[in-house]
């Protein structure tokens, strides 16, 4: 049995990919649908929140900082993905009724499927940001072949999350607007929009307790500060993200029998 709950939260991605892979597609144009630029919306909303923050930062609040635009947006792009992954997952389990209760299929699948689509969100974004990258003159050195890295990392660390108030909004349906209250918070307490040297040592420390705190720093390392995210640091990232959604998908796993008597 304890091998079984090891195993088979990768079995399953194995097992399912090639559908997960097509319901995120559906997913996305299902979002898309009727708008005029339909995908171009993936890489136009980071662009619009890129000026909207340089403006209040560089213009307003006279940050002075080096291609301040590149580091914001290295790190909204990743948060982006998390955050609204997250919401979306939330909802999934109620929003995919049918598919959970009349279905043979995991109900895991559809907690995931969230996470790919802003995943392909996500990488249809990356352009942009190599395009700010050469725009601002900035290296694009080796160290982008850290990025697939810390993409699976983030995949597995979201996911795992994603499985807990996905199982909670069945129940409560109170989560939701709980989960919207709690992403705000935390986006304020992650280096996306200030430089985690301008706030005391105390707090700093405190920041670093989120293990998304340190993945956005390795987005910085690489696409901001050019240096190389330390081997250690990826390895304990990598470490955490596997537990969390080995743990995130069972709890999942052992609540859905019960999902049809509240959907």
């Amino acid at each position: 049995m304890k091998q079984k709950a090891l195993v088979y939260p990768f079995y399953l991605l194995y097992k399912y990919h090639y559908l997960i892979y097509m319901l995120a597609l559906k997913e996305l144009k299902i979002r898309y649908r009727g708008s005029v630029f339909g995908f171009l919306w993936s890489m136009l909303n980071p662009l619009l929140n890129l000026l909207v923050y340089t403006f209040l930062f560089v213009v307003v609040f006279k940050n002075t900082a080096k291609h301040y635009p590149v580091y914001f947006f290295s790190g909204i792009l990743p948060w982006n993905w998390f955050s609204l992954s997250m919401m979306e997952a939330t909802d999934s389990v109620i929003s995919a009724e049918s598919l959970v209760t009349r279905s043979t299929l995991p109900a895991e699948i559809v907690v995931i499927t969230r996470v790919v689509s802003n995943l392909i969100n996500y990488l249809l974004s990356i352009p942009i940001l190599f395009l700010f990258l050469l725009a601002f003159k900035m290296k694009i050195s080796f160290l982008v072949l850290w990025l697939p890295i810390v993409i699976v990392i983030q995949f597995f660390m979201t996911a795992g999350f994603a499985f807990f108030p996905a199982t909670w909004n069945v129940f409560y349906r109170d989560v939701r607007q709980i989960m919207q209250t709690i992403l705000q918070l935390l986006f304020f307490c992650v280096p996306v929009m200030y430089f985690d040297t301008q706030i005391p040592l105390k707090y700093q420390k405190l920041i670093y307790l989120n293990p998304i705190a340190y993945l956005i720093k390795i987005y910085h390392d690489i696409f901001y500060d050019n240096i190389t995210p330390r081997p250690e640091l990826i390895l304990l990232l990598f470490f955490i993200a596997i537990v969390v959604y080995i743990v995130g998908f069972n709890y999942f796993h052992s609540k859905k029998d019960v999902f049809a008597e509240y959907l």
